[in-house]
């Protein structure tokens, strides 16, 4: 599982004996009942950081108690907020609406300068969820006889700010780079079935030792839960040949063929924080200055020519026309070698030619008629 500590600087309250004026600077906020402020009701907003995930396992309210007034103890309530709010603007009179929830914590005179712990486990994950919108909680304290002070940044030592404590386990979202690597793979292969049906494509594969498999294309099966493909069939002399998706290195379309300018490439959508979205991101960034290549992918396999298309999740090594093109995904790739001078990178276009290999194999070049 993974934490993430989230500050909680926006904080305020408001007072029914000042219902105009505003506390956004106390070093405090007050839920109860006060001998000054009357009924108080604590406001907090909470900038949820960007997470891999759209649920967590656990979300916990950390709070300092400076002030805890009577000898009962408090039943302090976490209360959903209901509309927006300025936290420097509001008052009493302005207060959003709010409605509570099962969450709350008895705080008594022992808690004095120690921290308690609320569970809003149910809450953060309905923001998470989008089923109730983010625009912060409320803290109220209904007995009438007592209030309780929680400290905020405002108080200037740290050990008394107000935290939010995400714990999760780290499944990736529908919007990783991983996820969108798979799915342009995908993409790609359901063009290639369409764009070149009677060809005999080569996929290859990684493994402790790589292979290529050849015949041709004619499904990408999927589950009748998937949201795409995840086994390439291929045929050879009417014997289904099938390769899942994340065990493709490259795919060759095969001699003679053209790239099909109908191939289309999926939307990128705004990937969640990670490695991997470092990886796919920075692949595509690097490539775009970048012209004849050696790329090195799964555990050896070769393949050099021209970067005829540089999208993210996938790069198409081809000539400039196009010609025998070879279709790369991204995440099993082990090594980039850039043409090393302008001279050479022109020498190497010169050659009009595509190669793909499986080291130690004889070398697949095709030169385009």
């Amino acid at each position: 599982m993974s934490t993430v500590v989230v500050d909680i600087p926006s904080t305020t309250f408001v007072s029914s004996a000042q219902p105009t004026i505003n506390f956004s600077v106390y070093p405090t906020i007050y839920s109860g009942t006060d001998t000054q402020y009357q009924n108080c009701i604590s406001l907090m907003q909470i900038a949820l950081p960007s997470l891999p995930v759209n649920f967590v396992d656990s979300a916990v309210l950390q709070l300092a108690v400076i002030v805890k007034s009577g000898t009962n103890p408090s039943t302090v309530v976490v209360n959903t907020v209901m509309e927006p709010f300025n936290r420097t603007a509001v008052t009493y009179n302005t207060q959003p609406a709010y409605t509570p929830t099962q969450s709350q914590v008895n705080v008594t005179t022992n808690d004095l300068y120690k921290t308690v712990e609320i569970d809003i486990t149910a809450l953060v994950n309905s923001w998470l969820n989008g089923t109730v919108a983010n625009n912060g909680l409320a803290l109220t304290n209904s007995d009438g006889t007592t209030v309780v002070q929680f400290g905020t940044d405002n108080i200037s030592w740290e050990p008394y700010f107000p935290k939010l404590m995400l714990t999760y386990t780290g499944t990736p979202s529908e919007n990783s780079a991983t996820n969108f690597c798979y799915s342009q793979l995908a993409h790609i292969i359901q063009q290639i079935i369409i764009f070149y049906p009677t060809n005999t494509v080569t996929v290859f594969t990684k493994g402790l030792t790589a292979s290529s498999i050849t015949g041709t294309p004619y499904q990408l099966f999927a589950s009748p839960v998937a949201k795409n493909g995840a086994l390439f069939i291929v045929m050879d002399n009417g014997q289904e040949q099938t390769i899942p998706l994340n065990s493709i290195t490259a795919i060759y379309t095969g001699d003679g063929t053209v790239y099909s300018p109908s191939f289309t490439y999926l939307p990128v959508p705004t990937f969640t924080p990670g490695y991997d979205t470092d990886i796919v991101t920075t692949y595509y960034e690097y490539l775009n200055s970048k012209t004849d290549v050696d790329i090195y992918t799964g555990s050896n396999v070769h393949a050099t020519g021209t970067i005829y298309k540089n999208e993210y999740g996938i790069i198409v090594l081809s000539d400039g026309s196009g010609n025998t093109p070879v279709f790369i995904p991204v995440l099993p790739i082990t090594a980039i070698i850039p043409a090393a001078s302008p001279s050479l990178a022109k020498a190497e276009s010169s050659k009009s030619q595509v190669s793909i290999n499986v080291e130690n194999q004889i070398e697949k070049e095709v030169t385009p008629k």
